[in-house]
């Protein structure tokens, strides 16, 4: 019981009691866990322009999900577990989401474990992300260091062979040609990437900024996920 008044569960779904209000719902988690922040709660709901009496049958999915994370954030556990947490809520309140988070894991050191199919999402808020792949994980890795050893460069050659020679002591992750522009992924550092590629003489040759949604295709098609196979 210990443990688990450290941990808050906020699901794409949350269960809310049928007839009950947001301040029915604080009664129950109160119990719970002890550390329930009451006047924090209390002072939120109104900043989130929410009825703490209104039965939740009748507020829409976004405002559900706000009463959802504003109960998690008071719960005041170590843990914060979320499921799709930013579906159903529009970019402002997001964005003061997001920054409800920040603020949680620097004053208190609040440790949200976040699973989402929004990678741009996660980009602002995670330092550390895994990718799930047919039941199991396919990488777990630092943010940063991801973007370090994978890198997405433009180029053009003067010969067509000396793009052959350019990539063939690569890493390739995903290789794209249109007319005589090459956008290549390469795992491997920034510096050593160009170094090769430059050692053709290219006419251009420039490093582009990699996201986490294409680090993610990156690395799935190498386990044989490819994107190319679900469009007809």
């Amino acid at each position: 019981m210990e443990a688990k008044s450290q941990v808050f569960y906020i699901s794409d779904d949350q269960y809310f009691f049928p007839s009950g209000t947001p301040a029915d719902m604080e009664t129950y988690y109160r119990v719970v866990y002890p550390q329930f922040d009451h006047e924090r709660f209390i002072k939120m709901m109104a900043q989130f322009d929410l009825d703490k009496k209104r039965k939740l049958r009748t507020f829409s999915k976004g405002m559900k999900k706000q009463v959802s994370i504003l109960l998690g954030i008071c719960a005041n556990t170590k843990y914060l577990f979320c499921d799709e947490t930013f579906d159903g809520l529009d970019p402002v309140m997001r964005q003061a989401v997001k920054s409800l988070f920040a603020q949680e894991m620097t004053k208190r050191g609040m440790t949200p474990i976040i699973a989402s199919h929004n990678l741009r999402e996660l980009e602002d808020i995670c330092d550390h992300v895994g990718l799930l792949h047919k039941g199991g994980i396919l990488f777990a890795k630092d943010l940063e260091e991801m973007k370090i050893y994978i890198h997405k460069i433009q180029c053009v050659f003067r010969e067509e062979g000396d793009a052959e020679r350019a990539f063939e002591e690569l890493e390739i992750l995903q290789q794209e040609q249109r007319g005589s522009l090459y956008t290549v992924t390469a795992r491997g550092t920034r510096e050593g990437i160009l170094q090769k590629i430059q050692e053709t003489d290219p006419l251009f040759a420039e490093v582009l900024p990699l996201s986490l949604e294409e680090i993610f295709i990156s690395e799935t098609e190498v386990a044989g996920y490819d994107i190319k196979k679900l469009v007809f």
